[in-house]
């Protein structure tokens, strides 16, 4: 897998991570950089030159969508909602085929996937209001960690987990005010420490999953990524739609299925 490549799935999923109600660890499966990636984390020492190399690429293409790619993915919200979120509707659905070949096919494992998507469609209904927070090193500490959660476990959206805790928007601006940055580094530098401990702790959690439960945890992974296009869906259809964005957004969520196809390796 060629650098180029892999800083362009690193902005594939970085743009997905700032994108409200989409999971950026589904769309490293759908570049087919997921495993990969949990192996480069909890085996690291075992090839340590070509786990620098995987994380710094792709690190390097998630860093820059975070920090200069957020004012473009709130711009196309508001202008083009529809067809954007078509766009990685489509990334999202050009994965589930090679999930499904991966799943428990067991009525326990088909149990699993229907459980799964009951509750977490359940869970992304709840509307939860926050108040004012305070700008505190141990809250912005543990949004890091809950932020590393939502990046690595599929289907779960570390932008709605910072909204629920309401630390989403000072984060964003903190990452993209790049001439004030040297100010934002009491909420930078904790906010960065959470992220490093959480995706570490969560990463050989999941890994350790993976080797025990291999099946089992793509029937999960099924009925999440399952849950997300539902809701998705839902999100989308609650927008007054003209023929014009079905049509653009239907060439778009074609576009996403065919990139999802050729770039999960």
């Amino acid at each position: 897998m060629s650098n180029i490549v892999l800083i362009i799935k690193g902005l594939i999923i970085g743009f997905a991570k700032v994108m409200p109600g989409v999971s950026g660890a589904i769309l490293a499966i759908s570049m087919g950089v997921y495993d990969k990636g949990i192996n480069a984390i909890t085996r690291f020492f075992d090839n340590i030159k070509e786990n620098i190399k995987f994380l710094f690429f792709i690190g390097i293409g998630i860093i820059i969508a975070i920090m200069l790619g957020s004012n473009i993915v709130y711009f196309l919200l508001n202008n083009y909602y529809v067809i954007t979120m078509l766009f990685f509707m489509g990334l999202i659905f050009g994965s589930t085929p090679k999930i499904i070949s991966k799943v428990d096919k067991t009525i326990k494992g088909y149990i699993i996937s229907l459980v799964t998507f009951i509750i977490v469609t359940l869970l992304t209904t709840i509307n939860i209001s926050n108040n004012n927070i305070n700008n505190s090193i141990i809250l912005y500490l543990f949004s890091g960690l809950v932020d590393a959660f939502g990046m690595v476990v599929p289907g779960v959206s570390s932008t709605a987990l910072l909204m629920v805790i309401g630390t989403y928007n000072n984060i964003i601006y903190s990452l993209s005010d790049i001439e004030h940055i040297i100010i934002n580094l009491n909420i930078l530098i904790p906010y960065g420490i959470g992220i490093f401990m959480g995706i570490i702790i969560t990463s050989i959690t999941i890994n350790y999953l993976f080797k025990k439960y291999n099946k089992k945890t793509f029937s999960f992974i099924l009925g999440v990524i399952l849950s997300t296009l539902l809701t998705l869906l839902l999100k989308i259809f609650s927008y007054n739609i003209n023929i014009k964005d079905l049509v653009i957004g239907g060439l778009l969520l074609s576009l996403g299925i065919i990139i999802s196809y050729v770039f999960d390796d």
